[in-house]
């Protein structure tokens, strides 16, 4: 059974706040641990999901984020706001699983061009190119960016953290969170333009 079913259940005792119940988890208390895990897993799918594009396997993530959340319990700081702490376990998890896909089909590609060359004898034009969700217009562009752009994006401009959150989630300064952002508004206005024009001001729409 998942960690997030497994602690759905029991009577509840009345509302405590997030750092009660992180105390009380420490001592022990499940069921104070399954409130945090239903209080804060569909925020953190939600945001895990826009940044692996997947919204099956960001369940997987978010699993595994609460799995650590649990077994970590004792290295939590309650100066902090919990959801912030969990939200850099599950961010840091979505960025393996993108660097661990990126790799996977960069070794997938070069087999592909191999087997090319060896039946062209010739370099491919291209092989593997725009994989993304034409369906949806965040599905398609989010991918071109960066890890770290991407997580920065997702939590400042969709999930509403503020930049100072975002740093503690990702492990970096303001300024860096700020120049992730800046950086990833330039990229995907780019892919909008070519994909997506008519989203734009002014853009045509057939």
């Amino acid at each position: 059974m998942s960690v997030v079913a497994k602690m759905q259940g029991g009577d509840a005792p009345g509302p405590r706040d997030d750092r009660a119940l992180a105390r009380d988890a420490l001592g022990g208390d499940e069921y104070a641990f399954s409130q945090l895990v239903t209080k804060h897993s569909g925020g953190l799918h939600r945001a895990v999901s826009r940044i692996i594009g997947d919204e099956t396997e960001a369940w997987d993530v978010v699993q595994m984020a609460f799995l650590k959340g649990w077994q970590r319990l004792s290295q939590y700081d309650p100066r902090w706001s919990f959801a912030t702490w969990m939200y850099r376990i599950g961010t840091n998890l979505a960025i393996d699983v993108i660097r661990s896909r990126k790799s996977r089909e960069r070794a997938h590609q070069a087999g592909t061009e191999h087997r090319l060359r060896l039946v062209t004898d010739t370099e491919p034009a291209s092989v593997g190119a725009d994989r993304g969700d034409v369906n949806r217009v965040l599905a398609k562009v989010l991918p071109v960016l960066s890890p770290q752009q991407r997580a920065a994006f997702v939590l400042r401009e969709l999930e509403g953290f503020d930049t100072s959150e975002v740093a503690d989630v990702i492990g970096c300064t303001p300024t860096t969170v700020r120049n992730h952002i800046f950086q990833a508004r330039k990229v995907l206005r780019k892919e909008i333009e070519q994909h997506f024009p008519e989203y734009l001001p002014g853009g045509r729409r057939d």
